[in-house]
């Protein structure tokens, strides 16, 4: 195996090459010059980097040249500011170079595996509890249709050439060192801020589409709080639910789809065995850090929640960690080989791009 992975530098991306290097595979890492992680990649001996952007196409040709494999993680999550045909580009049309660089200098390919997302099912509003991978994908926002974009170029460009593909569809990707962010009160109130901030340039906007201030009902039920205070959400049909992944489980999964002959011509949704629960992960948190715990009522209750059916019947995917795991390897010292982590080195402004998201920083 000649593996290039793109958004080597990401959360998945990192880890994904750590265990492939681990392994004895040779991997080819895509990177930006002015990637602030670059240096994560120092620490696996023999990776190639192969400086380039995903707007270059004699960059992607010469990172294509002879490989036998590829994982395209690279992505955008968040629009923000900037002009919304580059976020496009970066996140759909990168995928259409990266295929024709393979078509050209690849005949070999055994397996190019695109990283998707959650938000291709308008995760806001989901159409079904629990997703699978046969639901619509109708996203209304920019960056679920950025990437539904991207999977309808590679099933357009496999028929075409016959190119044998995976699609790994992440939900909310978890590094252990800032998971226990995701149910801290002071994250919470940042993320709704943020969200109701961004209106419908949310991946979520449908969620709080006519809702009232969220964020100032939680400030009204949790007077004089701490920001690490454990806390989670409650609506009248139960607690909040939702499925994330342990960046360890999202690495794992992502060779099966490389590797698995059951992965090809197929699409994978890839979170953990069970969904969280707002109750469990605040329990998670008080119980790990021993601080207070509080459950603030909220006027409505969500559940974004996907099935692995699939990727257990084709992948032989068995992810190894719950929230409750992933928050206490965070603090361990000394993980045993089999548990370890390349931290993502991106604390509470990853995870709000992340629960945004719902994909891998590239």
């Amino acid at each position: 195996m000649r593996v290039l992975v793109t958004g080597a530098t990401g959360r998945v991306g990192a880890n994904l090459v750590d265990r492939l290097v681990s392994s004895g595979v040779t991997v080819r890492a895509f990177v930006r010059p002015d990637s602030p992680h670059r240096a994560k990649l120092a620490a696996f001996p023999g990776v190639e980097i192969a400086d380039g952007d995903l707007r270059d196409t004699e960059a992607i040709e010469d990172a294509c040249r002879d490989v036998t494999h590829v994982a395209h993680l690279a992505a955008r999550m968040t629009l923000g500011d900037g002009p919304v045909d580059d976020f496009y580009d970066l996140n759909a049309f990168s995928t259409l170079r990266l295929l024709e660089g393979v078509i050209r200098q690849a005949p070999g390919l055994r397996r190019f595996v695109l990283a998707s997302t959650d938000s291709t099912y308008r995760p806001g509003a989901p159409v079904a509890v629990p997703l699978t991978e046969d639901v619509p994908q109708e996203p209304a926002d920019y960056y679920g249709t950025s990437k539904l974009l991207g999977e309808l170029i590679l099933r357009n460009r496999a028929a075409q050439f016959d190119l044998p593909f995976s699609i790994v569809r992440y939900g909310t990707v978890l590094s252990p060192e800032e998971a226990d962010n995701l149910y801290r009160l002071g994250f919470l109130r940042g993320w709704l801020r943020a969200q109701q901030s961004a209106g419908r340039r949310s991946t979520l906007w449908p969620l709080f589409e006519g809702r009232p201030d969220l964020a100032a009902i939680v400030d009204a039920a949790t007077p004089g709080e701490p920001p690490d205070t454990a806390a989670g959400f409650i609506g009248p049909d139960g607690p909040w639910t939702l499925s994330a992944v342990d960046v360890r489980d999202a690495a794992e999964a992502t060779i099966l789809a490389l590797t698995e002959p059951g992965a090809v011509g197929r699409a994978f949704n890839i979170v953990a065995a069970e969904p969280i629960t707002a109750d469990a992960g605040a329990a998670a948190v008080a119980e790990t850090f021993g601080v207070p715990k509080v459950l603030v009522p909220l006027p409505f209750t969500w559940r974004l929640e996907l099935s692995i059916d699939a990727a257990r019947a084709h992948l032989g995917y068995r992810p190894a960690y719950d929230y409750r795991a992933t928050v206490e390897a965070g603090l361990a010292t000394n993980l045993p080989p089999a548990d370890r982590f390349v931290p993502a080195a991106e604390g509470a402004d990853g995870v709000l791009a992340a629960l945004s998201g719902g994909n891998a920083r590239g």
